[in-house]
């Protein structure tokens, strides 16, 4: 049964709300774009991590690092990450990109439109159109939180030549409003966001496979430890998601999905990231409809 536990959408409710009040203020400015504003949060997030003081209220706390700093800036030599099942030790800067992974699909291929589920305040979308995804293709979100929604459309106000559209969506009920226009062919994605869903419904691959004739989706979630143990990162990563009471079944409903004949994998790579957090490493999986 689809279950999300209420703690995790209390928590990124409030989380996208106080990222939202600090852009804002950069908004109110005047002078910036959508991706400048999205830069300035994201350079704040490098040196800083949303905490939970004493009172139960959210700030802005200073990042403590392991590593030796560089000595005329406070900036770690090295970052802990992980990769094929191994943790390891990397420079502070790598960082798997992802988004260059979508432009790069989407210019294989001819797309009406590309929607991101569980897009937060629609950072990768306007990545994506910032980097390469073009001024002619459709961005959409969905979005659980409202005031990450609402964020989004406050940012897509500042760019009138990204034809950007941001929905509500939930995981665990994967519905879409028969207004939202799509377009015959789709690219969908998902960013570590089915994660902080506990189990989501058999039916989520069905319904959006069926959001237009043909859609392909590019799922970039922690669920390598759900098929196999590559190492100490997996053994690692499994505690980690059943402590926090995360996603458990991805795989084994994409599975399902592919053998009830309602998609078709086409790729899977297992633990294919250096990603900021060691203990949740990015898998991919990648499914057309039939």
């Amino acid at each position: 049964m689809a279950y999300q536990e209420k703690k995790w959408q209390n928590f990124y409710e409030r989380a996208w709300a106080i990222r939202a009040e600090f852009m804002s203020k950069f908004i109110s400015g005047g002078g910036y774009n959508a991706l400048q504003v999205i830069s300035e949060l994201e350079k704040r997030e490098r040196h800083y991590t949303l905490a939970v003081n004493d009172n139960g209220d959210y700030e802005w706390r200073k990042k403590e690092s392991q590593s030796e700093k560089f000595n005329f800036v406070d900036i770690p030599y090295y970052g802990i990450t992980s990769l094929n099942g191994m943790t390891i030790l990397v420079p502070y800067y790598t960082k798997t990109s992802f988004i260059d992974f979508i432009i790069d699909a989407l210019s294989f291929d001819e797309y009406d439109s590309v929607i991101e589920l569980g897009c937060g305040y629609g950072r990768n979308l306007f990545k994506i159109f910032y980097n390469g995804g073009g001024i002619n293709l459709r961005y959409f979100g969905g979005e659980f939180t409202n005031s990450g929604v609402e964020m989004a459309r406050k940012l897509a106000d500042i760019e009138p030549k990204m034809k950007a559209e941001f929905f509500h969506f939930n995981h665990l009920k994967p519905k879409f409003d028969k207004n939202l226009d799509f377009g015959k062919r789709v690219l969908v994605f998902t960013y570590h966001t089915i994660e902080q869903v506990k189990e989501i419904p058999d039916n989520w691959f069905k319904s959006v496979a069926s959001i237009a004739p043909f859609v392909r989706c590019i799922h970039a979630e922690p669920f390598g430890f759900q098929i196999q143990n590559l190492g100490e990162a997996s053994k690692n990563h499994k505690e980690y998601f059943l402590k926090n009471g995360w996603n458990l079944n991805f795989a084994k409903t994409l599975k399902k999905a592919n053998q009830n004949g309602d998609i078709i994998i086409e790729d899977a790579l297992l633990e294919y990231s250096c990603g900021t957090d060691p203990f949740n490493p990015t898998s991919i999986a990648v499914w057309r409809s039939v």
